[in-house]
């Protein structure tokens, strides 16, 4: 479908949501949505175990996926994904909270798909660039790429313009890609 087209068809998040669905079924959760999302909360997800039914409640956000452009990024990275978050978008839920990130290209989702506990998400988000403030609060521009050469190995970039994937310049974010297992009860 033409990206013009694509644009206008509805809002990201509900393409987010629905990609979100999808993975969460074919990992053995089932996911239940919600009425209103006045408390972060998109999806609640149950599995029955031998126990009892479990639940966990997840926030889901959907990115798009762009080819890198300026001569450095094709250097080191594919495809990025940036947006936009407050320092405190979260700060007002509990620490039960998941987020699914979901990362799509405009004309296929390839399954790049992130699960964090929301604390951790938040220290990511305090690792992005600050942009500016908005309401007296930091404004964050998160991107997250794909590096090249190195498998499957995504990274969020803590500096704008940089020409090596170091430690002082990305934050490693591959341990919460597809990463399911993080929703299991800990034993």
């Amino acid at each position: 479908m033409d990206p013009k087209l694509r644009a206008q068809a509805g809002h990201y998040e509900i393409l987010g949501e629905t990609y979100a669905k999808f993975e969460f079924f074919n990992h053995n959760w089932n996911p239940y949505s919600r009425f209103l999302d006045v408390d972060k909360v998109d999806f609640i997800l149950r599995r029955n175990l031998k126990t009892g039914p479990i639940y966990r409640e997840v926030q889901v956000k959907f990115g798009k996926l762009y080819e890198v452009g300026p001569k450095w990024e094709r250097a080191l990275f594919d495809v990025t994904s940036w947006r936009f978050f407050k320092e405190d978008d979260f700060r007002n839920v509990g620490s039960h909270l998941f987020l699914a990130y979901v990362l799509s290209r405009d004309d296929r989702y390839d399954g790049d798909f992130f699960i964090f506990p929301i604390r951790e998400f938040e220290s990511i988000i305090r690792a992005a660039p600050v942009v500016g403030k908005e309401k007296d609060k930091e404004k964050h521009r998160m991107y997250i790429s794909h590096c090249l050469g190195e498998g499957n190995h995504w990274v969020l970039r803590k500096e704008s313009s940089f020409k090596a994937i170091t430690e002082e310049t990305c934050l490693d974010v591959t341990n919460y890609y597809r990463n399911f297992s993080i929703l299991e009860p800990e034993l």
